[in-house]
């Protein structure tokens, strides 16, 4: 999955790669989602920020499940979301992410019977026989 980076995002990851002597801007965003991921502290909140013209990167795959999931949650596309993270752990600031299971759908090999609410039948008056039933 391909991701763009929003300009003050990608200066800082950019600055991040530089640092690390990455040669891809997506293997820094990969390392960064890591440790959003796996709460790793990486202390890089004081990182310079760099210009770069590459905004564009690609996540890996094991990222493509979490930040879709993620994105989802909040309501948001996988650029947002990613931005968002990204954004949110180079502030210093903690990334409420608790990675969710997929869900399963548990099958009752004995359901237990629905108790009926069906009245007894008993013969009710209808049509005319009402009305004078009433009038009486």
């Amino acid at each position: 999955m391909q991701v763009r980076l929003a300009a003050q995002v990608a200066a800082k990851v950019e600055g991040i790669r530089t640092a690390l002597n990455y040669s891809k801007l997506s293997d820094t965003v990969n390392l960064l989602l890591d440790a959003i991921k796996h709460q790793w502290n990486l202390n890089l909140v004081y990182q310079p920020q760099t210009g770069t013209f590459k905004l564009k990167v690609r996540l890996d795959e094991r990222h493509i499940q979490w930040v879709s999931q993620y994105a989802t949650e909040r309501g948001i596309n996988a650029t947002s979301a990613t931005n968002l993270l990204i954004s949110e752990y180079l502030s210093g600031n903690s990334v409420n992410f608790s990675p969710q299971p997929p869900a399963t759908v548990a099958t009752d090999s004995n359901p237990i019977p629905q108790a009926s609410n069906q009245e007894p039948n008993i013969e009710k008056p209808k049509g005319q026989t009402l009305i004078r039933s009433l009038k009486l």
